[in-house]
């Protein structure tokens, strides 16, 4: 799931401003805030790396909206405000220069403003980190968002550590500061009423109307003190709550980070103004690299003759979007002494056709970090590059077991910076260099490919001493080419589908939209959890099953039946997130040179090995739900008279349980060709085949998929709903029919324990290290050493079939194309004549792509869409 990193900037701001000593630059103008939010920022980014952050500040004007409800709101700040207001201009000019995004709004305050980014990140599918210090961002805390405050030694903050640390879920915290005031903000709160006792009211009655709902059962002085302050106390109310319905300046999707390179001599001269020397060290330090700059003939001829027969490290600098369209912008190249940029971009000469000739050489190898996309840029341009013998990338994330490692602690180990700043993503988890198209691209990419030949040789040994040489040369290798092909393929969209599509949904949407305000009395926000928990809770009576009153779907899901309205909000959000999520986004993401939608495949997004599609993600279309295959429909080729192929392979992972395992009844079944399921049933619960009942073949399922990730009686006992004793029962009886199974797994666990680390079967490490004498972090570490076995053996193998699948096409010169990998199944685009040699092929080889102690099943199906397979 993506992340994205909203900072309360203005919090920042005020923050530094008090907590360093006074600062100044030559002109005598102040700096402390500045150099406070810098330091800030540059912590954020050396230990989260984020892909998606936005700097938020109050408007001009904030407060005239709650001034109107309470008109000494934050009076106290006014004259201590005085100070700040010469250094925020700066600090937006520090994030233009740094490529980092900042929302403001016109007569809003930055808190809601980030409330409303927040709920509108969390409606299309990311994960939100709000980077704060105030406890009244905090009723923002739910389903994938936490607080995050970088400055404390346990910073992350979720729905748990607020109940831990308020007594109070998220959904509280307005009615608590209502209650207890914020002197910060001047929100007045009641009077005599403490922390204690708010939480104390808060923990029985759930909210500030819940508690005036039953002021008849208070006595003494809480009745006395909230009978004569409840305007006061519903005036701070409506003060602490936060409005999350602001519609923002720019899209979730448009706060990437940085928006483009750091422009380093800017941000030089931007330090050396403020007089932060130590800053202006670091970017030169990153950047003094010695870049020859090519742009005429001449020089290229000279430079590419010098290069000849040698292993050349390049990377290439492109403008663009869609992977088929990218425009090539220059090209690095560096041997073990020298370092080139040829700038194509202001080339006085036809600079292509010699690189083009160049890049096609045998004689000479060819080598980068991450360079897959950039191929793409390179291809577009006529420049095929014939002779890649490794992608950094690829060996680092396998040597490193999956582990998340940064640039600069990379460049850091072999000893080539102190602090390189510049490059601070995740090694692995995105393209680098981060910006391709930098302020300054031969300082830029020179500065990059200078360090790869440095890095080469030490990665190289690594892979022999860690015994995955082969694997990285014989799989992941060869399969970066054939991702490089499936993504040039593109998956076919019609968007008119989608647009009728949009409108059918929109339709259903305002419906349900209606028949939930119908059932609950009045219109409300049903994006918002703190909203929705207030009308199940407290206006409809349900009655919550967690002490934090969630709204989480597994929790309304277990209320289905107690209220009408639990299935109109799933319903809901199953539709506002398939309209936001793909309905709406997947037509900007058509390529309109293709009409195709053009994903990326990450070899190294997962720790297990599996791929990870992404921009946009089409691992994750859904396919069980009516709508689900309505979205899937429109994914056809209206122009040509081609086909969907689907070749899926049958319960794979429990297949590679069998073979791991080698327990005999597990293989039996699948040897026998029964139903996987049917047979556990038949064991499990020891009636002939031909008598297992439905509902014991949904239970033995459940159980099957459940030991291959580790499921305990008490998550098992949820998913049926049965007692936690009887499901207990179930999983003994498994473990009695498939006692080999229980050794593989327990085996699986202990020597993880004792290693720190697992192997699947080709040899692909995953370090795992979190076994704490905490007995949930143990059993994590568990399943998770399990799973990656289990899925890791799987991935490889679908990844096997993919090579020879390509060199197959290849071979035969048949038309056919592979378009899309969704873990255990590959999707192609078969043109009618070749449909039948094509159901016979894939099923060949992907039935025989590894040699298991147990068949190989694949399903093949064929329509004009995919929803038809």
């Amino acid at each position: 799931m993506r992340k994205i990193f909203i900072l309360d900037a203005s919090g920042f701001v005020f923050r530094a401003y008090f907590a360093l000593p006074d600062m100044k630059n030559s002109s005598g103008e102040g700096t402390q805030a500045v150099f406070g939010f810098i330091r800030s920022i540059n912590k954020l980014i050396k230990e989260f790396s984020p892909s998606h952050m936005v700097a938020v500040f109050d408007g001009p004007n904030n407060k005239q909206s709650r001034r109107e409800i309470y008109a000494d709101y934050k009076s106290n700040r006014e004259q201590k405000e005085e100070n700040l207001y010469q250094q925020i201009p700066v600090v937006k000019e520090y994030c233009s220069l740094l490529g980092l995004s900042y929302l403001e709004v016109e007569g809003v305050e930055a808190d809601d403003v980030i409330a409303s980014a927040t709920r509108q990140a969390v409606s299309e599918g990311y994960q939100v980190c709000i980077c704060t210090a105030d406890k009244d961002l905090l009723q923002l805390v739910g389903p994938n968002v936490v607080a995050l405050n970088p400055w404390k030694d346990q910073p992350e903050i979720d729905e748990n550590r607020v109940i831990d640390i308020y007594g109070i879920p998220p959904t509280g915290i307005s009615d608590y500061l209502a209650l207890v005031g914020d002197t910060s903000d001047n929100i007045p709160g009641v009077s005599g009423c403490g922390p204690k006792k708010a939480t104390a009211l808060l923990q029985k009655y759930h909210s500030v109307e819940g508690i005036l709902e039953n002021l008849d059962e208070l006595t003494g002085s809480t009745h006395k003190m909230l009978s004569e302050q409840k305007d006061v106390l519903l005036l701070s109310k409506s003060l602490a709550v936060l409005n999350d319905a602001i519609p923002l300046p720019k899209r979730i999707d448009e706060l990437k980070f940085p928006l483009y390179e750091a422009h380093q001599e800017e941000l030089n001269a931007f330090y050396m103004r403020q007089g932060f020397k130590t800053l202006v060290q670091q970017v030169e330090e990153a950047s003094s690299v010695d870049v020859e700059i090519i742009n005429n003939n001449k020089q290229l001829a000279h430079v590419l003759s010098t290069l000849h027969g040698k292993s050349v490290a390049f990377s290439v600098g492109y403008k663009g979007s869609f992977l088929p369209s990218l425009t090539l912008m220059g090209v690095a190249l560096a041997s073990d002494d020298d370092v080139y940029y040829v700038d194509i971009e202001h080339a006085l000469d036809d600079v292509l056709t010699p690189l083009q000739y160049f890049f096609r050489r045998e004689d000479t190898t060819f080598y980068g970090y991450n360079i897959k996309r950039d191929n793409h840029a390179l291809k577009n341009a006529g420049i095929h590059v014939h002779n890649i013998a490794l992608d950094l990338a690829l060996a680092e994330h396998l040597i490193n077991g999956g582990a998340k490692i940064s640039y600069q602690t990379l460049l850091m180990d072999h000893g080539l910076v102190s602090s390189a700043g510049r490059y601070g993503k995740e090694w692995g988890q995105l393209s680098l260099p981060i910006a391709k198209s930098p302020a300054n691209p031969a300082q830029y990419f020179g500065g990059f490919v200078s360090h790869l030949p440095k890095i080469k040789k030490s990665l190289l040994e690594e892979l022999k001493i860690k015994g995955v040489e082969d694997l990285f040369f014989n799989m992941e290798m060869p399969l970066e080419k054939v991702l490089f092909t499936i993504e040039r393929n593109g998956m076919p969209l019609d968007v008119e589908d989608l647009q009728e599509l949009e409108r059918i949904l929109s339709e259903e949407l305002a419906m349900l939209t209606d028949d939930i305000y119908t059932l609950a009395g009045a219109p409300f926000n049903i994006k918002s959890p703190k909203q929705l928990s207030e009308v199940l809770y407290n206006k409809l009576g349900l009655k919550p099953i967690d002490k934090a009153r969630s709204t989480k779907a597994e929790v309304l899901e277990a209320l289905s039946g107690e209220h009408e309205i639990i299935e109109k909000i799933l319903a809901f959000r199953a539709v506002e997130k398939l309209l936001s999520t793909y309905v709406k986004a997947l037509p900007r993401q058509v390529d309109p040179s293709t009409s195709r939608i053009h994903p990326t495949f990450n070899q190294m997004g997962t720790v297990t090995g599996r791929l990870a599609c992404q921009d946009p993600n089409l691992q994750n279309i859904p396919i069980r739900s009516e709508r689900g295959r309505l979205l899937r429909k429109a994914f056809c080729n209206t122009h040509q008279n081609n086909y969907f192929l689907s070749a899926d392979y049958s319960q794979i992972e429990l297949r590679f349980l069998a073979h791991l395992s080698q327990d005999e009844s597990l293989k039996l079944a699948f040897e026998s060709r029964e139903d996987i399921h049917t047979f556990t049933a038949s064991q499990v619960f020891h009636v002939p085949l031909e008598e297992v009942t439905k509902q014991q073949r949904m239970q033995a399922k459940t159980v099957n998929f459940g030991i291959i990730y580790g499921q305990q009686a008490y998550g098992l006992s949820k998913i049926l709903k049965i007692s936690v004793s009887e499901a207990q029962k179930l999983i003994d009886a498994y473990f009695d029919r498939y006692p080999e199974v229980a050794r593989f797994i327990n085996e699986t666990v202990s020597q993880a324990c004792e290693n720190l680390r697992v192997k699947t079967l080709l040899g692909r490490e995953r370090i795992i290290d979190n076994w704490t004498e905490f007995s949930n972090s143990r059993a994590a570490s568990g399943r998770l050493a399990v799973n990656t076995r289990i899925q890791g053996s799987a991935a490889e193998l679908i990844k096997l079939a993919m090579l020879q699948l390509s060199d197959a096409l290849e071979k035969r010169k048949l038309k056919s194309r592979m378009l899309l990998q969704i873990h255990d199944e590959l999707i192609f685009e078969v043109p009618e004549e070749e449909k039948e040699e094509m159901q016979t092929l894939v099923r060949d080889i992907m039935e025989s792509a590894m040699i298991l102690s147990v068949p190989l099943v694949v399903n093949i199906l064929i329509g004009k869409n995919w929803a038809e397979c």
